[in-house]
């Protein structure tokens, strides 16, 4: 989720902690920052985009990064407010946290919420990083929570009901997909797009290719976008042994390798994150550069636009 969806959802929960006012109550305020502090990882975008995307979503969404965190931000808050539960504070700080992570856990990017015991990544691929129906049911309950509770009992169950709609949407379109491909599949994975909050990106995996496209909310119109060959297993075990490799099968599950043979004898892997596609491209990438015999010469990694390298070593 975007830092002002988060921001909102905490101002929300807090203001069931009593008086609505972050800056004269404790617990609202812990809550606030709770909900928007994890985000703190982008810290480490200054060592670059290779580090930051290797920490984002890791320790400081997990449940003892969380734990942490509350802690530190709860000791700060009773410096500032004297005679302060610290227990209190505490609890509401950790409420906001789990609101941020969990609303993290709704998109397909997801949080390595077992670190340090697993690096594992759990998402749903439910909503988008900005979507407008939560942004407006926040402000609902903040605005509304301590004057009509009947708009609050609204504004949770509309947004209760939108995700119970979207979920059945995505079965619903999951099975649509499955029947205008006609052929056996091994594997569908649903996205919400990046680029429209009524449609939905899908990967499809056959034991020869990866088919990629788009269906509307409806699932009516589907839309094939690309058909790319499954890479041979030797290739694939050879690629992803790499360092750059490794990392990307940690960054995402869902990828595809080509390879080049250039005019030199050098052979080129590019791997492709197949889940966001935004203006026509995909925007996750890495290149590794091999030599005749097939050792890592030159490593990238290339998020966001593929003309935008991390080098790493091969």
């Amino acid at each position: 989720m975007d830092p002002i969806s988060h921001g909102l959802v905490g101002l929300a929960a807090g203001s069931f902690s009593g008086e609505s006012g972050v800056l004269t109550n404790p617990l609202a305020l812990g809550c606030l920052i709770g909900s928007i502090i994890p985000d703190g990882d982008i810290i480490m975008q200054y060592w670059g985009d290779y580090a930051y995307l290797k920490n984002h979503r890791g320790a400081s969404h997990s449940f003892a990064g969380m734990t942490a965190i509350s802690l530190a931000v709860s000791l700060l808050i009773n410096l500032i407010f004297k005679g302060s539960s610290f227990l209190s504070v505490f609890l509401w700080t950790y409420i906001g946290c789990l609101t941020h992570v969990g609303f993290d856990l709704l998109n397909s990017y997801g949080a390595k919420l077992l670190w340090p015991f697993s690096n594992k990544k759990y998402g749903s691929g439910l909503l988008l990083s900005f979507d407008p129906f939560l942004a407006v049911t926040s402000i609902i309950v903040y605005w509304f929570n301590s004057t009509n509770r009947i708009y609050i009992k609204f504004a949770i169950g509309a947004f209760a009901a939108y995700l119970l709609f979207r979920q059945w949407r995505k079965i619903q379109i999951r099975d649509s997909i499955v029947k205008k491909l006609g052929f056996t599949i091994d594997r569908i994975v649903l996205l919400p797009s990046m680029t429209g909050l009524f449609s939905w990106d899908f990967i499809v995996y056959t034991k020869r290719e990866i088919v990629t496209g788009r269906s509307s909310m409806l699932g009516k119109k589907i839309i094939i976008r690309d058909r790319m060959q499954q890479s041979n297993s030797w290739i694939k075990e050879i690629v992803m042994n790499t360092d750059v490799g490794r990392f990307f099968s940690e960054f995402t599950k869902e990828y595809h390798i080509s390879l080049d043979k250039l005019e030199n004898g050098t052979i080129k892997a590019t791997l492709t994150d197949l889940r966001y596609f935004v203006k026509n491209r995909y925007i996750h990438h890495a290149t590794i550069y091999f030599d005749r015999n097939f050792n890592p010469v030159e490593c990238l990694f290339q998020p966001y636009n593929i003309k935008r390298s991390s080098k790493l070593s091969a």
